[in-house]
């Protein structure tokens, strides 16, 4: 293989759209920074944070459901909700929730 098709296939997987980077750890502290100033009053927003004052569900049990996608996180989060405060939010604070509900996933083992 020559050195210009190595480069042309490296440079295929870093601008292919089915292709994800994983979102950096500053995007995931903006979310959680956003998660405990917006979501907090219904949602445990970590782990060890208290419960909020409904039975809405924790962040990780959202991020754990099976048709819980980035995409789905980021469309609730950016469509205002009956239910839910604070939601309408724009399109970077939506990813930064997005990508720190994510964050909370169970990794497989």
């Amino acid at each position: 293989m020559t050195r210009l098709s190595v480069f042309a296939a490296g440079l295929m997987l870093v601008v292919s759209p089915g292709i994800a980077a994983p979102p950096s750890s500053s995007l995931i502290d903006t979310g959680q920074r956003l998660a405990e100033s917006a979501c907090s009053q219904c949602h445990r927003v970590s782990a060890n944070g208290p419960a909020g004052w409904t039975d809405a569900p924790a962040l990780s049990d959202i991020a754990n459901r099976p048709g819980t996608t980035n995409a789905s996180l980021r469309k609730v989060v950016m469509s205002p909700q009956k239910d839910m405060l604070h939601t309408g939010r724009s399109e970077a604070d939506a990813a930064a929730l997005a990508a720190y509900i994510m964050s909370l996933r169970a990794k497989a083992p």
